[in-house]
């Protein structure tokens, strides 16, 4: 086969596009998402107080949790 063959035949057998451009611009989207403040998991609220309440109560796990950081 050669190129010009299979040239053709991909032509014929994938549509041509009709339209380039985005359907909208996402611009807008992009900006106004890096400039919003994300809201705070639960998760990761509910995980730093329990990482609180077991320092408060056992404070020698303050030097355990600092090495592994």
């Amino acid at each position: 086969m050669r190129d010009d063959e299979l040239q053709s035949l991909l032509r014929s057998a994938l549509p041509a596009a009709a339209d380039q451009a985005p359907d909208r611009d996402l611009w807008p989207e992009v900006v106004h998402r890096m400039q919003s403040r994300p809201q705070p998991h639960w998760m990761d609220v509910a995980l730093a107080a329990g990482i609180a309440a077991a320092l408060a109560l056992v404070p020698q796990w303050f030097f355990l949790l600092a090495y592994h950081l």
